[in-house]
């Protein structure tokens, strides 16, 4: 392969990625609707076309990147990648203590029944 087609291959692979990281983001918000039961059939219709959108751009990122000599299929995060998705939601914790309790006492453990 040439330079330039594979300098198009590459650019078209970017864009492809990008919008596949925002077509996710539209299916994980759909999923979490439908998970937590606030779906309809609109919500329901709508997650099967992004559902159907992103499994076409991994097949075009995945002929990609084979043409390319890259591996097909998800690539991996680095762990640190994957830590701050993993806690980028939930913030500051707060640790949530009996107020009755010393903080250096053990726990009390409840009567067996």
């Amino acid at each position: 392969m040439d330079k330039e087609s594979l300098a198009g291959l590459r650019t078209e692979l970017a864009a492809l990625e990008k919008e596949e990281a925002l077509v996710s983001a539209e299916r994980r918000h759909l999923h979490r609707q439908i998970d937590f039961g606030y779906a309809s059939e609109t919500t329901r219709a709508r997650e099967r076309e992004v559902s159907d959108h992103r499994r076409k751009l991994h097949a075009r990122i995945d002929a990609i990147r084979e043409s390319l000599g890259r591996p097909a299929g998800p690539q991996r995060a680095s762990a640190e990648a994957s830590l701050a998705e993993m806690t980028g939601g939930i913030g500051e914790l707060e640790r949530i203590v009996d107020p009755n309790q010393r903080i250096d006492a053990p726990p009390h453990d409840p009567p067996l029944l």
